[in-house]
C-alpha cells in the first residue's frame, strides 16, 4: 500500500496525497521547501526541503521546524495547525513548604474577613425579624448561619479561582510570599482546573491532615489536592 502524505501550508493541513502527487506539486511550485510534510511512521512534521530527491539540487536547504513546535495529527480534512504550549524553556522551581503554610494562613485571614461581613448582616437581620421571641430567634439564627456558610463558600471559591487563573497565578496570600499556582507543565490554570483544585481541598478532611503535609515528601512538593487537580505550587520567579 502506497504511503500517504499530508502537507502543512499557510497554517492549514491538507491531504492525504500519494508520493507521486507530492512530487508533482513540488515540480509545479505548489509545494515549496518551507512547507511541512508528514506521513504515517514519522515522529513529527518536517520541512519538505529536507526530503531527498523531492526538489532540484539547486533548491535552498531548509532546516526542520523548532523542536518545541508540534502540529495536529492528520485527520484527512483541513484544520488549523496547532502548537504545543505545554513545554517550558527551563526547569520548574517548586515552592517550599513553609511559604505555602504562610500563604494559606494569609488567605484564610482574607477570606475569613470577607465572610464575616455577610455573617454579621444575616445574624443581625435574623435578630431583628425574631424580635423578643426566643424560639423564632433561634430558628432564624440557624438559617442565617447556614446561609452565611453558603455565602462563605461562594466567596472562597471565587477568591481562589479568579486570582489563581489571573496573570499573577496566585491568591493575595501567595503573591505576598512569592508563590504562584500552575499546572504540572508550569502553565496558568484554566478555570475548570482551578475549580477542581479548590473542591479537591475537601479531600484533605479525610486524611487527618496528611494530604496537606505531602509537600514535605513528594517529588514536586504537591499536596493531595494538587495531585488530584494536576497542579503544582511554584516560586513566583519560575
Amino acid at each position: 500500500m502506497a504511503a500517504t502524505w499530508y502537507i502543512g501550508k499557510n497554517g492549514k493541513q491538507s491531504g492525504p496525497f500519494t508520493g507521486t502527487q507530492v512530487r508533482e506539486m513540488a515540480a509545479v511550485g505548489d509545494l515549496t521547501p518551507t512547507d511541512l510534510v508528514w506521513k504515517e511512521g514519522m515522529a513529527d512534521w518536517v520541512a519538505a526541503g529536507t526530503l531527498k530527491g523531492l526538489f532540484d539540487a539547486g533548491a535552498p536547504s531548509v532546516a526542520p521546524p523548532p523542536p518545541h513546535r508540534k502540529f495536529a495529527p492528520p485527520t484527512g480534512i483541513d484544520i488549523p495547525l496547532t502548537f504545543d504550549t505545554t513545554r517550558q524553556a527551563g526547569p520548574l522551581h517548586y515552592a517550599d513548604y513553609l511559604p505555602r503554610v504562610g500563604a494559606s494562613l494569609l488567605d484564610a485571614l482574607f477570606t475569613g474577613l470577607m465572610g464575616c461581613v455577610p455573617w454579621f448582616v444575616l445574624v443581625f437581620l435574623a435578630m431583628v425579624m425574631a424580635g423578643d421571641n426566643p424560639d423564632t430567634r433561634e430558628g432564624l439564627s440557624v438559617v442565617a448561619n447556614c446561609v452565611s456558610q453558603l455565602v462563605s463558600f461562594v466567596i472562597g471559591i471565587t477568591y481562589y479561582v479568579v486570582l489563581e487563573t489571573s496573570p499573577k497565578q496566585g491568591t493575595w496570600g501567595k503573591q505576598i510570599v512569592g508563590i504562584k499556582v500552575a499546572d504540572i507543565h508550569g502553565n496558568r490554570l484554566t478555570t475548570g482546573r482551578a475549580v477542581g483544585r479548590y473542591v479537591a481541598k475537601m479531600v484533605n478532611l479525610f486524611t487527618c491532615g496528611i494530604g496537606l503535609l505531602m509537600p514535605l515528601f513528594t517529588e514536586r512538593k504537591q499536596t493531595l489536592h494538587d495531585m488530584i487537580a494536576g497542579c503544582v505550587a511554584l516560586k513566583a520567579e519560575s
